[in-house]
């Protein structure tokens, strides 16, 4: 990434309706007064209403990449307990770009985002002035194993409501106060010996320590406002109900996640059992290599803690794990994925 790519990021903001939680890091950057801070979040709501009446006469695709609606969007989401729809063929649509509206020609390059149905050419994704850098680097892994995540589906701080979202920049600017915006860890640590009510012990300093690496996603050593961000977001999205994030969750991920289910199920009844779920933890950790001589031991060790998890999700107790108990317990930790890995 050269320094035009830095400066675009630092000085450039995006439409108010486009990604908030980026728009935000410019704003932080640009609005001095924490005044101004302030009115801009309490504007926030009205200013997607507005740009939602703009684009009344546009395309649904267009008003898709535009407007996120924080609770169950419908231009996104669907009812994902009507399984049947999942499993509906749909006629084929030719592939078009989510930023330029334009289809993709034979020779071009197409990259997907792992979480939501956008695909885009990627000159049209760098051309947006108000990305995040990671982008930069992150698209490449979007046609890999690894995937990657729009500009959209990677801003957590987007399902978040006004409230929490001005509890994240209270906690950053007045909690805190980073020095050059940049969290250090002893910076981390003097926040946190405020939260305790007692001197820290080791496991507080330890527990401190994990959540500081947790939020440091790119490892050098600081916590910016973008991971301070989406690691609060995690957090704030962890504590919600379980039903209500699952209807977060896009189309995509409910569909992969149906597919590791169906996996699972073996005898295709809509539960897993015990059984199931240790013969495929157990097929699962079998394709890991091992050159321990405790192989066998390690991969039955894994298989077993992972098939305990699985089990725990059985709610009501009747010795299987259904499809609507599994997709509620895997909600929270397919959202907190979302954002790309550091590299």
């Amino acid at each position: 990434m050269d320094d035009s790519d830095v400066s675009a990021w630092q000085t450039s903001v995006k439409p108010r309706a486009l990604v908030v939680g980026s728009m935000i890091k410019h704003c932080k950057d640009r609005l001095q007064a924490r005044a101004e801070i302030h009115d801009f979040i309490s504007n926030m709501k009205e200013d997607v209403e507005k740009t939602s009446r703009d684009l009344s006469e546009e395309d649904q695709d267009s008003r898709e990449w535009y407007i996120r609606k924080k609770s169950c969007a419908s231009f996104l989401y669907l009812k994902h307990r009507d399984v049947e729809r999942l499993n509906q063929i749909t006629e084929e649509k030719p592939i078009t770009c989510s930023a330029c509206q334009q289809e993709f020609r034979a020779v071009e390059t197409e990259y997907p985002c792992r979480v939501c149905d956008s695909v885009f050419h990627k000159d049209c994704l760098l051309e947006m002035k108000g990305i995040h850098p990671s982008h930069l680097t992150a698209v490449e892994k979007a046609n890999s194993s690894v995937g990657w995540s729009c500009p959209v589906c990677d801003d957590l701080s987007l399902l978040l409501t006004e409230d929490e979202v001005q509890d994240i920049i209270d906690t950053f600017e007045e909690g805190i106060k980073p020095k050059d915006g940049q969290i250090s860890r002893g910076d981390f640590i003097d926040y946190k010996r405020k939260q305790f009510d007692h001197q820290m012990s080791q496991e507080d300093h330890e527990d401190t320590d994990l959540e500081f690496r947790l939020a440091d996603r790119d490892g050098n050593g600081v916590i910016d406002w973008w991971e301070f961000l989406n690691y609060q977001a995690k957090k704030k999205l962890a504590l919600r109900d379980q039903t209500e994030l699952v209807e977060l969750l896009t189309e995509k991920e409910v569909r992969m996640a149906k597919l590791v289910f169906t996996h699972m199920d073996v005898n295709k009844d809509g539960k897993v059992s015990e059984l199931e779920a240790r013969k495929a933890f157990g097929d699962y950790f079998g394709q890991v290599k091992l050159l321990d001589r405790r192989r066998c031991s390690v991969i039955e060790s894994y298989a077993r803690h992972a098939t305990a998890r699985a089990m725990a999700l059985d709610i009501k107790e009747t010795g299987a794990v259904t499809w609507d108990e599994f997709l509620n317990g895997q909600a929270k930790f397919i959202i907190g994925v979302r954002p790309n890995p550091s590299n």
